[in-house]
């Protein structure tokens, strides 16, 4: 996983554009555009709010089943992310640490993937 991560960032995939792509593979699925417009979402939505493997995720969820989405599904996976990590928005997550982005981000993509695996119950 780590290395097909690092393979969209050198791409010029943000964390957003990453989880959505990620996410749609495992679904099976294609949509450059959409991946394009998760550019919208990196850097908590380019001011440091809600991080973008966060909010990437939720459109995820409500792209692969919209119904279960609403259930709760977002609400567990947001209280998961917020337990995980200690916060949801980017600036929290990385204080305003430019290196830190560097150190977290991609672990807060991977872990997110492996959550919505399992959320999704896809193997």
């Amino acid at each position: 996983m780590k290395e097909k991560i690092f393979t969209y960032k050198m791409n010029g995939y943000c964390c957003s554009q990453i989880v959505m792509q990620i996410g749609l593979e495992m679904l099976g699925r294609e949509n450059d555009e959409l991946v394009e417009a998760m550019a919208g979402l990196c850097d908590g939505v380019k001011c440091g709010r809600i991080c973008g493997a966060a909010s990437a995720a939720v459109c995820l969820l409500y792209l692969a089943d919209g119904k279960e989405a609403e259930r709760g599904l977002i609400q567990e996976y947001l209280d998961w992310f917020e337990d995980a990590f200690g916060a949801l928005d980017c600036e929290e997550l990385l204080g305003n640490d430019p290196m830190a982005k560097l150190e977290k981000c991609p672990m807060f993509v991977e872990s997110t993937i492996l959550k919505l695996e399992e959320l999704l119950e896809l193997d």
